[in-house]
């Protein structure tokens, strides 16, 4: 097992640890080394997949372009804004320490799509003059800049703004999202940049021969089209407005109906298993199993290797751990990469391929489809946690909301905390007759102890290679029973002065009772989780919810206080920051249209765009089955930026003509006209 130092590259670590396996493989023939986890395969494979999508998104944006202004000559200039932007932004990511990652990376993909939006709002308006207008192809590219200069700063500064809260969130969401935001800022503000000054500069020059270019057929239907439902639902407005608070709390309502999920779920090259045979299995028995189960898992055409370690612990083999338990085998299966079927399909292929074994030798097969899930980053499953003072009652609390959580639907291997518990000895010492011998409780645990107490290392031998510390241990101590222990002689004086002796058993009561392997405390408080997975195609946000309703009439005694964690716990938190950081990215965008439209009420009316987001992208979830992940909402988050800036565009010019004196129904008119093409190219 290997890991890398903090601030290296994972990709980078792992392919010279693959190139040096190779050298030890030429220097030692006898050598075999097989890879069973590398998470630099995974990174690259996200990496490539990013990759592949910033160019396929320049490429689509460029064929848009083609499409809609069917001229090679302004969609060469719009071109040209991709890489200068991106470049620019990675520039700057390098002066502000943003490595290049899964989620920088993931900035510049998602932007590239809005890296044209500025250059196209541009080069339309001037081609529109240029080609319509009559306008000489340097006066186009002035008066065509200079008449959406303030609707594309205005729209640039309301996406980047949305970012800006990250800085007030805190916890997981601010680690996740805050390369991502910065990314997305840089290549936005250089395109805004690169809009305002290379576009005009280069349209000025290339467009000063235009052919006039016929509306496509599609485009002509639309248009008049597009103006009979303007005017239809200017007349019917109260009803426009009724749809689309309809159409909003309904998509919500489906959406929310999926449930919610912290991350995605992501399929890998790796699936782990825990194979769990009776206690006290011995050890050659444990391995026979094992041995069938490997055999078995080679036969399947997916499993390129697998590897298997008798341990109680799932990673004890990889991380080098290991435990003295011989009834469990933790078993790593790598995957091939041209695998057809995903890993949950795989999973239960393996269970059902394994059911007799489970069956016949009594054995608990436990399945983890997905190692390098992102959702490691938070707790996984269901946790419940039980605090209060007293072990014995933590233990009985335990017990009973494990039985409450079992009847959950869609709850799987439960556990109550205290499964791994051992089997203790209890002294109670009775005061009264202990005072009778002119003992102290505190006496009679002192003389226990010295009996129990391991020897401490007397001396040390030093070689020349190792010291070796010796330790003395007295015979007697050596094999010390119950019965030795119940009867032990304790010392005392009696009223006369004379030294007595007196058994343990007459002055104290021995009881058995069983404890846990370790303690846990938080806030000065013992506390016991009871944790659970969650079944196969259940979801975690709703299977949560479904155990907290459960729970509402668990009864606990005053001190004891029971509470949800786990996954749960992490969503709702997560989701909350993005909440807030919503809530600001909304204000900020307000006060940013408020200094461009020099009014309080035109950026109410662009606010009310940001509801109609929400409805396709809620929609959207509903109709792919998606869950409403953190991934999601930071979508939600980037559209209240984005979907304001086609409103913006629009009410910017419709406030131009109004100042021009047209009156406003055709000044709607004509802006929602005028405007409808460069809207529906971005």
């Amino acid at each position: 097992s290997i890991q890398k130092q903090t601030g290296y590259s994972t990709g980078e670590v792992s392919d010279r640890i693959l190139d040096k396996f190779e050298q030890l493989k030429t220097e030692n023939e006898n050598l075999m080394l097989i890879t069973l986890m590398d998470q630099g395969i995974y990174i690259d494979l996200v990496m490539d997949s990013i990759i592949n999508n910033v160019l396929f998104g320049a490429l689509l944006a460029i064929l848009i372009l083609i499409l809609f202004l069917r001229d090679w000559r302004p969609t060469a200039v719009v071109a040209c804004s991709i890489p200068v932007s991106l470049i620019t932004a990675v520039v700057c990511m390098y002066f502000s320490g943003v490595t290049l990652n899964v989620i920088s990376l993931s900035g510049l993909a998602l932007g590239v799509g809005m890296l044209v939006d500025n250059s196209i709002v541009v080069i339309e308006n001037i081609y529109r003059l240029r080609n319509e207008e009559g306008y000489s192809a340097r006066e186009a590219a002035i008066a065509g800049a200079g008449e959406v200069a303030g609707a594309i700063l205005a729209s640039t500064l309301t996406t980047v703004c949305v970012f800006l809260p990250i800085v007030f969130t805190e916890g997981i969401t601010r680690q996740l999202f805050v390369d991502l935001g910065l990314t997305l800022a840089y290549s936005l503000l250089a395109s805004l940049m690169i809009a305002l000054t290379v576009v005009p500069a280069l349209a000025s020059g290339m467009l000063v021969r235009v052919k006039p270019q016929k509306e496509s057929a599609l485009f002509g239907r639309l248009l008049p089209a597009y103006e009979k439902s303007i005017a239809l639902a200017l007349r019917f407005k109260p009803v426009v407005l009724l749809l689309a608070v309809a159409l909003l709390v309904t998509s919500a309502m489906a959406a929310f109906a999926k449930g919610t999920a912290f991350m995605p779920e992501m399929d890998s090259t790796q699936i782990s298993m825990t194979v769990t045979l009776p206690e006290k299995t011995p050890l050659a028995e444990t391995a026979e199993v094992t041995d069938e189960v490997v055999a078995r898992l080679m036969e399947m055409e997916e499993v390129v290797d697998v590897g298997a370690m008798a341990s109680s612990s799932s990673m004890g083999m990889l991380t080098g751990g290991g435990n003295t338990a011989t009834n469990a085998t933790s078993i790593y299966i790598a995957l091939g990469e041209d695998k057809e079927r995903d890993n949950i399909e795989i999973a239960a292929g393996i269970e059902e391929m394994l059911a007799d074994i489970a069956e016949e030798k009594q054995a608990e097969i436990s399945i983890e489809t997905s190692d390098m899930d992102m959702s490691a980053l938070g707790t996984s499953g269901i946790q419940v946690k039980i605090s209060g003072r007293d072990l014995d009652q933590l233990q009985k609390l335990s017990k009973k909301a494990a039985f409450v959580v079992k009847k959950v639907p869609g709850v799987v291997n439960v556990s109550d905390g205290i499964e791994e518990t051992d089997r203790e000895l209890r002294i109670v010492v009775d005061k009264g007759k202990a005072m009778e011998h002119s003992l102290t409780v505190a006496q009679v645990f002192q003389e226990i102890q010295s009996h129990l107490a391991e020897a401490s290392s007397a001396t040390t031998l030093a070689t020349e290679e190792k010291d070796y510390e010796v330790y003395v241990r007295a015979d007697a101590d050596e094999e010390l029973t119950r019965e030795d222990l119940q009867n032990l002689k304790l010392k005392y004086t009696d009223s006369q002065g004379k030294e007595k002796h007196v058994q343990l058993k007459k002055i104290a009561q021995f009881q058995e009772a069983s404890t846990p392997q370790s303690i846990h405390r938080d806030a000065q408080s013992r506390y016991m989780t009871v944790t659970a997975e969650l079944d196969t195609g259940y979801n975690i946000g709703l299977v949560s919810s479904d155990v907290e309703d459960a729970l509402k009439d668990f009864s606990t005694p005053r001190g004891y206080t029971v509470e949800m964690e786990g996954e749960n716990q992490t969503i709702e938190d997560a989701m909350g920051q993005l909440l807030l950081m919503m809530a600001l990215a909304v204000v900020f965008m307000y006060l940013i249209m408020t200094a461009q439209f020099q009014s309080l009420l035109s950026p109410f009316i662009v606010m009310f765009t940001i509801p109609l987001a929400f409805t396709g992208g809620l929609l959207a979830l509903y109709v792919t089955g998606s869950e409403l992940s953190v991934i999601a909402m930071i979508g939600f988050v980037m559209l209240a930026g984005i979907i304001v800036n086609n409103g913006i565009v629009l009410v910017d010019y419709i406030n131009q003509l109004r100042a021009e004196g047209t009156e406003k129904k055709e000044a709607i008119i004509q802006a929602g006209k005028s405007r409808l093409r460069p809207i529906v190219m971005t």
